[in-house]
């Protein structure tokens, strides 16, 4: 007998255990073509659930870990949309065809850069777009020559609620925009938009509505009426998960008869009438485990024949666009055409602008329930548009500006500190300090970076449920890597591309959770400060710096607070992929949950907590004794010359605060700029080499995927 193909499950919650797990092991066909040797899914309870049909399967509380470990053929992806174009993109680098739910994506960018991805690999790819083995359906397509050419299509689909998830994860994950990617129009009216395409073809225009009618904690629409405009015939669709109960009806008008169905029968009429039973009802379960046996064959098929995947890869894309403009249209209040190259027109005789083709919009409030796939939606002429500095170039002038002011500001300061420096004393103080110690403070701070992470990670559980603190970690030591090569904050940029590529997440999402994880950073460090009139007040020449820093820290608080959205309707725009502003505003998703805001405060304390310790260590190392009040108020004084964006890696800027604030109890110039110099080293180097060292290894692993060392 030929070797079974390797397989993997991603995700073991309730579509894994419910439809893929049982059509794995329990079909015949199936069974001798495919051994499923691992699962991945972050509750120990899936994996418990998931062995009843897996007891043999190798067990991953990660996905990533599990596409490094094993020799696979394919992987079944089961979890939900956010998720999807980062493991597609590892299990692709890895070599290995794709079986994935659906949607594609949760928004209209990634499921384009998943589809150039799985085109450039020559994979196969097939997303579970079950119903099309629906037994409804091919009854459908088997009749549909007896009622002639189409002319109108209608379905309605009533569901009293969204599905719950998975009980050991999110629960209400559907009903969460930065998860799903939308409401009832992506999780149902996917299925329902590509069986219309197989029978009508790609529409010309897409007009929408979308409401929140009765759910109003749902983050996202619970109902949506799409009406698709072919030219000669339409289709119109109704999702609700606002009813009283489950059913769906659909209807086809032919040019000779009609088919009229619902959940358990269908009703064919030309010229007499005949009535088919089905024993499963569409509305029976949201698993509908058989519908999947059909396709997972399909699936294995083309992996062992060699097949291609483009008009599934294709099937997929388009529904992710008819979504996405379905959204659009429903922000801009009329019809919009679905194809980049075509110009419909409105209602009203207006020009409809191409969804995806809008170079300049202008915003308008988005209907309650949108998610904003697209928060936007009004084209304007290219031409019209006055031409106006770049933004860029204005921040790049004042970012400028303020680095040539704290230059001038750090030169003179040093100038006055080292102008009478006995140099001889200097190095004294540097050879003579205690490498013991040194290197236990350098450890000590690699900790204080753990709980950094920590804090970070807290911020960003409520944007990606699945962040994981290694990543948070890495990305962190990453940026402030680059910062010790570059001015000013350009590590957080290395910082918030390194987590889009390790997450998928959106840029300017991670860029608001950054934000948030820094006024995080600074509220700690006003705790120490507000302790300070109780540990011997605070310093005369002190007092200034510290003012600043609290009016920055309450301006930080305010910008959160008018950025955060406001009521139901601004909650449903916060999670998406439209606007600048809407993806920051999703980044800052955990401001609204005191458990996210808690655990992370708590770390930024233990943070601080162990950067006084730090400092106490480093001072030991050169025989400099000082209370602990002196210490934070050297600590203080530190990182606050720290907000002066002068040099890479601060360096000049720590080493004046450093030496200022020792000199303000009594340490000598030579001593306390020795210590400024071994402190600032004691951060900068391990952390350096401990980047370089993490970057060098993810560019080894990529290069050595991308050259064919995946396996498969």
């Amino acid at each position: 007998m030929a070797l079974k193909l390797r397989g993997a499950l991603l995700g073991a919650g309730n579509i894994a255990l419910k439809s893929h797990a049982p059509q794995w092991t329990l079909d015949p066909e199936l069974r001798e073509r495919v051994e499923i040797v691992a699962v991945a899914d972050l509750a120990p309870a899936n994996i418990a659930a998931i062995r009843e049909f897996l007891p043999d399967a190798r067990a991953y509380a990660d996905a990533e870990q599990l596409l490094a470990s094993e020799s696979l053929d394919f992987c079944d992806i089961c979890t939900p949309p956010f998720t999807h174009r980062a493991l597609i993109e590892r299990a692709v680098a890895a070599g290995l065809h794709v079986v994935c739910e659906k949607p594609l994506a949760p928004t209209l960018a990634d499921a384009e850069a998943i589809a150039a991805t799985v085109r450039a690999a020559g994979i196969v790819f097939l997303p579970c777009h079950q119903y099309r083995y629906s037994p409804q359906w091919e009854a459908v397509r088997r009749l549909l020559p007896r009622i002639g050419r189409v002319s109108f299509a209608e379905y309605e689909v009533l569901r009293s609620a969204a599905n719950d998830g998975n009980p050991h994860w999110q629960p209400t994950w559907r009903t969460q925009p930065e998860l799903a990617g939308g409401g009832i129009l992506v999780d149902h009216g996917t299925h329902i938009f590509y069986q219309l395409r197989a029978l009508l073809g790609t529409p010309d225009t897409v007009a929408a509505t979308v409401s929140r009618s009765k759910h109003q904690g749902y983050g996202v629409e619970d109902t949506a009426e799409v009406t698709l405009d072919y030219g000669d015939h339409a289709a119109r669709i109704h999702l609700t998960w606002a009813a009283g109960r489950r059913a769906i009806t659909f209807r086809f008008v032919g040019e000779k008869g009609e088919i009229v169905g619902d959940d358990r029968s269908l009703t064919l009429r030309d010229g007499r009438t005949e009535t088919f039973h089905f024993d499963d009802g569409m509305s029976q379960n949201s698993s509908h485990a058989g519908w999947y046996r059909p396709l997972l064959r399909e699936f294995t098929g083309r992996v062992l024949a060699g097949g291609s995947s483009d008009e599934s890869l294709d099937e997929a894309l388009y529904v992710t666009r008819l979504i996405d403009c379905a959204y659009a249209s429903a922000v801009a209040g009329h019809a919009l055409a679905l194809g980049a190259d075509r110009v419909a027109a409105a209602p009203n005789g207006a020009p409809v602008a191409p969804a995806a083709s809008v170079a300049h919009v202008t915003r308008v409030p988005a209907p309650a329930g949108v998610p904003a796939l697209a928060a936007a939606a009004v084209a304007t002429p290219a031409a019209s548009v006055t031409p106006a500095e770049p933004p860029a170039r204005r921040r790049h002038r004042l970012a400028l500006a303020l680095r040539l002011a704290g230059l001038v500001a750090v030169v003179a300061g040093a100038f006055v500190l080292v102008r009478r420096l006995d140099w001889s004393d200097f190095w004294d103080a540097i050879s003579t300090s205690d490498p013991r110690w040194l290197a236990l403070a350098a450890a000590l701070n690699l900790v204080a970076l753990c709980f950094a992470a920590v804090r970070w990670v807290a911020l960003l559980r409520p944007l990606s449920p699945l962040s994981r603190w290694r990543d948070a970690f890495n990305a962190l030591v990453v940026g402030l890597t680059v910062s010790a090569v570059v001015p000013a904050r350009g590590g957080e940029v290395a910082r918030m591309a390194w987590l889009h590529r390790r997450t998928g997440l959106s840029k300017i999402a991670i860029l608001g959770s950054i934000g948030l994880d820094q006024l995080l950073n600074v509220a700690g460090l006003m705790v120490g400060l507000a302790l300070m009139p109780w540990l011997g007040g605070i310093p005369t020449w002190l007092q200034f710096g510290v003012r600043l820093a609290l009016f920055a820290f309450a301006a930080g608080v305010t910008l959160v607070l008018l950025l955060l959205p406001r009521g139901e309707r601004a909650r449903a725009a916060a999670g998406s992929s439209g606007s600048f502003m809407a993806r920051i505003r999703s980044g800052l998703a955990a401001a609204r949950s005191p458990r996210a805001l808690g655990g992370s405060l708590a770390a930024s304390l233990t943070v601080w907590g162990l950067e006084l310790i730090v400092m106490r260590v480093a001072l030991h190392a050169l025989d400099i004794d000082l209370p602990y009040s002196a210490t934070l108020v050297v600590l203080a004084a530190v990182n606050l010359m720290l907000a002066i964006p002068v040099a890479p890696g601060n360096i000049g800027t720590l080493e004046l605060g450093a030496t200022l604030g020792l000199r303000g109890f009594g340490v000598a110039n030579e001593r306390a700029l020795a210590f400024a110099v071994c402190y600032h080293a004691l951060q900068i180097v391990p952390i350096a080499l401990l980047g370089l060292l993490i970057a060098g290894a993810e560019s080894w692993n990529t290069g050595f995927a991308e050259w064919g060392g995946g396996g498969g």
